[in-house]
């Protein structure tokens, strides 16, 4: 590691970084802080969208499931419009850390023919709101895994900062130290020493 400048001028040097060093902490401790409180908020999220997600598949199971027994199995392929589904991702940010917010689906444009349009409709919208759930719940598992990344970046750097940075700093200042009070009592010693014998002249 650079100690910088020696004497006089190194130890100001050092002080000065020490103060860099230990403002660096605060402020990444206050990051720790916030990325804490989000990541609580994100799991809680991603928890619920989960049990959501997984409610929303039963429920479009059971209602596919009942479309196919009074419709036959040939009403499923007829139950899409053959165009492809979209998806939007939406952003945020917070503390310089970039996830979704939200992931909007978007149903294929048109309309599929409906044989059995009294099974089939309700198992249509139960599919689609399971994939809107699905949306729900990747968009908050993939913010709760930014945030916990982030997190997990943020105590490592406290750690290096804490148990490198500034213990290497602080002994770097205090090897100056004991060498400024040395020299000064070396150059108090010589300057007696010369006094002493200007007077006996």
């Amino acid at each position: 590691m650079n100690t910088g400048p020696r004497g006089r001028a190194g130890r100001l040097w050092l002080r000065q970084r020490i103060a860099a060093a230990e403002a660096a902490l605060d402020l990444l401790e206050r990051k720790l802080g916030i990325l804490r409180d989000e990541q609580a908020g994100l799991h809680r999220v991603a928890e619920e969208t989960g049990a959501e997600w997984e409610r929303r598949c039963r429920e479009a199971d059971r209602l596919l499931a009942r479309a196919a027994l009074l419709g036959g199995r040939r009403v499923l392929p007829l139950a899409t419009t053959g165009e492809p589904a979209g998806l939007t991702v939406e952003h945020t940010s917070l503390m310089g850390v970039a996830y979704p917010r939200r992931i909007r689906f978007e149903a294929p444009v048109g309309s599929a023919p409906s044989p059995s349009g009294v099974a089939l409709a309700p198992a249509r919208r139960a599919c689609r709101a399971a994939l809107e759930a699905a949306c729900a719940h990747a968009a908050a598992t993939a913010a709760a895994a930014a945030v916990d990344a982030e997190a997990a970046a943020t105590r490592q750097r406290i750690r290096a900062v804490e148990r490198r940075r500034l213990p290497r700093l602080r002994s770097a200042l205090e090897q100056i130290e004991v060498a400024l009070e040395e020299r000064e009592r070396e150059d108090g010693a010589r300057l007696r020493l010369i006094t002493g014998h200007d007077g006996r002249s």
